[in-house]
């Protein structure tokens, strides 16, 4: 059963008509039927798959199985990589062949690819350069309508991963990535949020060749304001954030930075 739902999730800016025409397609007119366009977000900076790949992954367990999620960060648009939708947990998936659905599905279980090559599931004539209006919307909306997903294409058995950076855990250290930066500019690692039991309250964080003392809370107002912090954040991962503050600034650093935490 599909949800009616489908989220949308690029790197289009928040502004852009790009979205508006993604949009007038997943919204046209279908007899008996209504769909629910829900924004994950535009901002992602631009062509940053693992950027796009991270928050995807973040959000899909927030919407009911049946969802159609279509996430568009795709810098390699109308080359030859391929257009996916992929099956995962009740959800479906529709993007680029580029590693920016494999995190989200794989957080999903048994994901199962599939490419989109059906006719019907495309406009008639596909932009080289809007893949996302000409080709995933449509893909999308149809598949959000009930298009059955074994009817989209061939089976695709190596679909592209985005090269893993592991995080590390040795006695009092914890190594990761910076993941994201919010829009209030806390910090999200891919550091595992039961990890930080390993470290005390007084913590260091070690980012762009410097080290700052922080705190461990359990939520922003455990702190004083302008106090750094290490906390578990919403999708279960360390995050490092200045109450009403801005950790990127304070830290100098961002997305695909090194951070260690440490006693």
């Amino acid at each position: 059963m599909r949800s009616g739902l489908v989220s949308l999730l690029t790197d289009f800016g928040p502004d852009s008509r790009y979205v508006a025409e993604v949009k007038a397609v997943l919204l046209a007119p279908a007899p008996g039927a209504t769909l629910a366009v829900v924004d994950l977000g535009h901002a992602v900076r631009r062509h940053h798959v693992r950027e796009g790949a991270y928050l995807l992954r973040s959000a899909v367990r927030s919407f009911p199985p049946g969802t159609v999620h279509l996430a568009v960060v795709d810098p390699g648009v109308g080359t030859e990589r391929r257009a996916l939708v992929v099956q995962a947990g009740g959800h479906l998936l529709v993007g680029p062949d580029n590693g920016l659905l494999w995190p989200a599905a794989c957080s999903l279980g048994q994901p199962e690819f599939r490419e989109l090559v059906h006719p019907d599931l495309r406009r008639t004539r596909v932009s080289a350069t809007f893949w996302g209006r000409d080709v995933f919307a449509p893909a999308a909306r149809w598949l959000a309508l009930g298009f059955p997903f074994e009817d989209a294409g061939p089976p695709v058995g190596d679909p592209v991963q985005l090269p893993a950076v592991p995080p590390r855990r040795e006695a009092g250290r914890l190594q990761g990535e910076v993941c994201l930066q919010d829009a209030f500019g806390n910090l999200s690692t891919n550091i595992p949020g039961e990890w930080l039991a390993d470290l005390p309250e007084c913590v260091w964080v070690e980012a762009a060749g410097k080290v700052h003392a922080a705190w461990q809370v359990r939520t922003y107002g455990d702190a004083q304001v302008g106090q750094l912090v290490v906390l578990v954040g919403s999708d279960g991962f360390a995050e490092v954030a200045v109450r009403e503050g801005d950790a990127r600034a304070r830290l100098g650093c961002g997305p695909g930075d090194s951070v260690v935490l440490r006693a």
